[in-house]
């Protein structure tokens, strides 16, 4: 979506208005299809067709934990580099959110067999790894509309997708340890004060001269980064076309 450059400046809009125009037209363009993002999730229906449980939501313990160290980098840099409301508060808050999580993420972890020692010497699969990098571009280059649309994107994306897991982890049998439901129960749903929050920060953003087309684009990255942290969960199939321990590297491997 380009938003016209008149959008707010035809004269017989008055500029507040036109603002007012512009901010819910973003929202409405960068928020995400939560239903298809479900429908596509590889580990909601690995988990539903009984083909994952403990050592993938062990994997995703150890992503949470990396993703989190990000996250909360990522949110005071934004809040240092624009320190004045309603910026700062907005992603100190969301900070604040991140952190309060981490008492039952480590209780989720050791339920499922890893301590925070672990936690922090494991490096998470690299399909989990993109979203720490994604994070770390919002924090250095990305404009507080920009940061803040991504991040309600995000939210919803995976709140939705924590909600599906969340039922398709109680059917499994034998049940999972209760740390982990409580955990994934945590994100059932978006948290009003950052979904709704971000439009304050996008009309501080926009009157301040960021670019729609830019914030669509930051957007844009996040649901393949979300889909490919919850694939990374699952073991990676062999590739057909790896050598075989009888080929010597660079043999054409002939299938049947």
């Amino acid at each position: 979506m380009c938003c016209s450059p008149q959008l707010g400046a035809d004269r017989d809009v008055p500029q507040e208005a036109g603002m007012t125009l512009d901010v819910d037209l973003l929202l409405e363009e960068t928020t995400p299809d939560t239903e298809a993002h479900v429908r596509a999730n590889r580990l909601v229906a690995a988990v539903t067709s009984g083909e994952a449980g403990v050592a993938e939501m062990a994997r995703v313990a150890v992503g949470e934990f990396h993703a989190h160290t990000a996250e909360v980098a990522a949110f005071a840099a934004l809040a240092a580099r624009h320190p004045h409301q309603p910026v700062a508060g907005y992603f100190l808050d969301l900070a604040r959110l991140v952190l309060d999580c981490e008492a039952p993420l480590l209780a989720c972890a050791r339920a499922l067999g890893h301590g925070e020692q672990e936690l922090r010497a494991e490096r998470p699969p690299q399909g989990m790894r993109a979203f720490d990098s994604l994070m770390g571009w919002l924090a250095m280059r990305s404009g507080p509309a920009e940061a803040a649309c991504a991040m309600r994107a995000d939210l919803l994306l995976w709140c939705a997708a924590c909600e599906a897991l969340g039922e398709a982890l109680g059917r499994v049998e034998p049940a999972l340890p209760s740390p982990v439901l409580e955990y994934v129960a945590l994100f059932r749903a978006a948290p009003p004060r950052f979904v709704d929050g971000a439009r304050e920060v996008v009309a501080y953003g926009l009157a301040h001269g960021e670019n729609p087309a830019v914030i669509e684009h930051a957007v844009s990255q996040v649901e393949p980064t979300l889909a490919g942290f919850w694939a990374a969960a699952l073991p990676t199939p062999p590739r057909r076309d790896d050598p075989t321990p009888l080929s010597p590297p660079g043999a054409e491997v002939a299938h049947t």
